[in-house]
């Protein structure tokens, strides 16, 4: 398999940027006004005190900056991660990063300055100035922040200190993507291959166990060679991580992130509690894979491979298209025509290239199409990956169309909802399709995918959670985390997890090494309690057509005008309670007999 040069790939199957800045200069023109306007920042310190007239205009200005420079750094880092390995890009993407650092040091006086009204002045100020009603949530938000705000000098400090203490995380990131580097893998028939992580996925899935072995060992042998320099990496950046909360006062880490979307610790804590009550459930899918099977031992690399005796389903990006706007339909014609646009409007980087970043994201600014990467690969999980990746970008589509800049984003907390939503309407789509059709093989194929999303999305990242959490509290406590230690915590909670049914190979002690989500600071535990939100939302969605009217505007369309538990809540699912969470194990476990009973029937 062939690894296409960017210049390879048909125009088509590229996202159009154009419609952020035509060409390079005009990124680069704007560069420059937005640089010089960096000068005029300090003319609006100390001034917000003044009047609420003036409040409003610094408030006006930071947005209508912020908007200028998010275009910016969106443009170059799309460019940048198309191809990594294109000097001009990764210069264009730097300078821009470098702009945006400045540029937060610059704005850093504005929330301090605005912890240092006093609340009943600044209450006054929404009711002089009609501009300013708009930000009454905001301001309620900041104000839950006082304890932990410094005076306006230390946040400046603080925010240049950003690019340094964010050197392991980049370093981390141009092993990972650039430098990285696995051996050929062989085949059954001794056939070589080449590996990536873009052939990864499909060779871990395909029915040669020589290959899935051959692709294992291949992958974490790389990792093993670094392990101590991402050992390094990766202290580093949660040593970064630390500084921030120890500063600003936090009493952790965890607390610190956790507070940034509002929501409480416990809930973390009831997750992984939940969660590790109900981990029998998961050791009996890996007996049920042992029992089809019919291995003596199962492997590893063995988990990722459907359970159906037949070729995987695959589709080509045209029919992957169709079946995911039929999938929708459910959502209502609005919903549908607003997707298209996606294909339409090319929105989406659809192919694998050499040097293009791996994964897949949306990503976009308030003033830019919510952009889409893949790397597309005809597979079923390519086919998810894209729904999942077009309901993110739904997601931020109907937030910027009914919500103005200040609230024209949306917590973390709720980020994978909508992704996984539609995740959910797509399988149930595709399951009642093959019923109608009575394709047994598929309708298996669909539910061994349903039964890997749980694992995968569910299980493995709340040991991801465990995990984090876990190496965090580690390093509160003063201890080094050697990769050593890295190695043998992570092993054991493979096996807490997975149970007696595997055979484990300590190549798995690795796998935290390769893992980018580790460098997002408590960001994992969010794919499972979004997940959980998400399967209860779909389920009220496919019942009727006014739950996916309310979905729509209570949840899609909210973006930050709420607290996130809030928006769950008046969109049907509230997430203080362990139901949301039980329920999808429930769902699982069901599952699982439903595949076992459908697979062996005669």
């Amino acid at each position: 398999m062939k690894e296409l040069l960017r210049k390879d790939i048909k125009i088509e199957e590229t996202w159009d940027l154009t419609s952020i800045f035509k060409n390079d200069e005009e990124f680069y023109n704007e560069f420059q006004n937005v640089e010089k306007e960096l000068k005029n920042i300090k003319k609006y310190q100390n001034k917000l005190k003044n009047s609420a007239k003036d409040l409003l205009l610094v408030l006006r200005a930071s947005e209508d900056f912020d908007n200028k420079l998010e275009t910016l750094y969106v443009y170059s880092h799309l460019k940048n991660d198309q191809d990594t390995t294109e000097a001009k890009y990764i210069k264009m993407h730097q300078k821009a990063y470098d702009l945006y650092v400045k540029a937060s040091s610059e704005w850093s006086f504005l929330q301090p300055e605005i912890m240092a009204l006093d609340e009943n002045i600044l209450n006054s100020y929404i009711n002089q100035e009609e501009g300013l009603k708009k930000y009454k949530f905001f301001f309620e938000k900041l104000n839950t922040k006082r304890p932990y705000t410094l005076d306006k000098e230390t946040e400046k400090i603080i925010t240049l200190a950003s690019g340094a203490l964010s050197s392991s995380s980049e370093t981390f990131s141009a092993l990972n993507n650039t430098d990285v580097k696995f051996d050929p893998v062989k085949n059954k028939d001794g056939e070589i291959l080449p590996l990536n992580f873009a052939t990864y996925g499909k060779y871990m899935e395909s029915k040669d166990r020589v290959l899935r072995k051959n692709t294992f060992k291949s992958m974490y042998k790389f990792y093993k060679e670094h392990i101590n320099t991402l050992a390094s990496t990766l202290s580093g950046n949660l040593k970064a991580n630390k500084y921030y909360s120890d500063t600003h006062k936090y009493k952790s880490t965890r607390q610190n992130a956790m507070s940034n979307n509002y929501i409480p610790e416990e809930v973390y804590d009831n997750l992984i509690d939940t969660v590790n009550k109900n981990l029998h459930v998961l050791h009996k899918y890996h007996e049920l894979q042992k029992k089809v099977f019919g291995e003596k031992e199962l492997r590893l690399y063995d988990r990722s491979v459907s359970m159906v005796d037949s070729e995987p389903l695959e589709f080509d990006f045209e029919t992957a298209k169709n079946m995911v706007i039929e999938a929708v339909k459910c959502m209502g014609e609005d919903y549908v025509e607003n997707l298209k646009k996606a294909f339409e409007e090319r929105w989406i980087d659809i192919r694998p290239n050499k040097g293009k970043r791996s994964g897949a994201y949306s990503s976009g600014g308030y003033n830019t199409k919510p952009y889409i990467l893949l790397n597309y690969d005809d597979t079923l999980n390519s086919v998810h990956t894209l729904i999942h990746e077009l309901g993110h970008s739904m997601h931020s589509y109907y937030t910027r169309k009914n919500q103005d800049k200040t609230y024209g984003s949306y917590s973390i907390f709720v980020a994978e909802v909508a992704s996984t939503c539609n995740e959910a309407l797509l399988s149930d789509y595709l399951y009642k399709k093959y019923k109608k059709e009575n394709n047994k093989n598929a309708m298996l194929t669909i539910l061994n995918h349903e039964l890997s999303s749980y694992v995968g999305t569910l299980f493995r990242q709340v040991m991801f959670s465990e995990f984090e959490y876990k190496i965090n509290t580690m390093l509160a406590k003063g201890e080094v985390l050697t990769a050593e230690y890295l190695n043998k915590l992570y092993y054991d909670l493979v096996k807490k997890y997975h149970g007696n049914a595997l055979t484990y190979d300590d190549e798995i002690m690795y796998e935290w090494s390769r893992v980018p989500h580790f460098y997002y600071n408590y960001y994992v535990y969010q794919y499972a309690t979004g997940f959980s939100a998400a399967r209860a939302l779909s389920s009220l969605i496919l019942e009727n057509k006014e739950n996916a009217k309310k979905y729509i505007e209570e949840f899609l369309s909210k973006g930050n005008s709420n607290y996130p538990i809030e928006i769950l809540k008046n969109a049907g699912v509230d997430m203080r309670g362990q139901e949301a969470i039980t329920r999808a194990i429930r769902e699982f476990d069901k599952k699982i007999d439903e595949f076992e009973k459908l697979y062996f029937e005669k």
